[in-house]
């Protein structure tokens, strides 16, 4: 991994995903640290999470440590760095796209482009990405690395003074719902039956935590809800 990449990716908002097995011991064999994010990397719109790099090259790469298998990339707005650990503890870093338009192909040249640090698009970047996250953490449940259960810390990072956003058209806030927390920090513990029955309904809690925190405290739970349903079914 470029040794600059975490640092350029905690310069601006940021998702920092953490996976702790509840029981501490080695599960997984160092090769199967990169086939067990592989096999259960989820693909629902166009850009997998969490990303597994297929070539090795200066935007992107994937490579074993001592203990753990890692994969990063550096390419466009996507920022990502991730570690699995023979532990099964899982450890992730990814940029807020909003954060990094001006990289982007598609809109870097855009005159009504973002200013960084101001918004979160509530679709994209929390309903979509946590029900991705924790779709992940289910299906590395059911593959057996979380059989004594698990805590996930899921922050959203640089967040003072940014506001939601609602990217699709047609839709619209009245009023702006604004954090001045600099983070935000979801802390559970779930079970292994908890995770592999009902991902999609541990990823509503944590959304509407984080609309909270926001002070969006009463948001359209319908409208969230058929958000999940769509990407789970990829009507996106």
């Amino acid at each position: 991994m470029k040794p600059e990449l975490v640092e350029k990716i905690k310069s601006r908002g940021y998702w920092r995903i953490n996976f702790e097995p509840l029981v501490a011991e080695q599960k997984l064999r160092l090769g199967e640290c990169r086939d067990i994010v592989e096999k259960n990397s989820v693909g629902l719109r166009g850009w997998n999470y969490p990303h597994y790099p297929r070539r090795i090259a200066d935007d992107s790469g994937l490579e074993p440590g001592a203990n753990y298998y890692e994969g990063w990339i550096d390419w466009w707005s996507h920022l990502e760095f991730w570690r699995m650990y023979e532990s099964g503890q899982f450890l992730h870093y990814v940029a807020l796209v909003e954060d990094w338009q001006e990289k982007d192909g598609w809109t870097g040249s855009r005159e009504e482009r973002i200013e960084p640090k101001t918004v979160i698009g509530i679709t994209g970047s929390i309903v979509y990405e946590l029900t991705e996250i924790y779709e992940f953490l289910s299906r590395l449940a059911t593959a057996g690395v979380y059989d004594e259960g698990v805590r996930t810390t899921v922050s959203l990072n640089n967040t003072k003074g940014r506001k939601l956003w609602i990217e699709k058209p047609g839709r619209r806030f009245y009023t702006d719902y604004k954090t001045q927390l600099e983070t935000i920090e979801y802390t559970k513990k779930y079970s292994k039956e908890d995770l592999t029955t009902k991902p999609k309904e541990l990823a509503f809690e944590a959304i509407i935590y984080i609309c909270d925190r926001f002070g969006w405290h009463q948001p359209s739970v319908d409208v969230i809800k058929k958000d999940q349903a769509n990407l789970l079914t990829r009507q996106i």
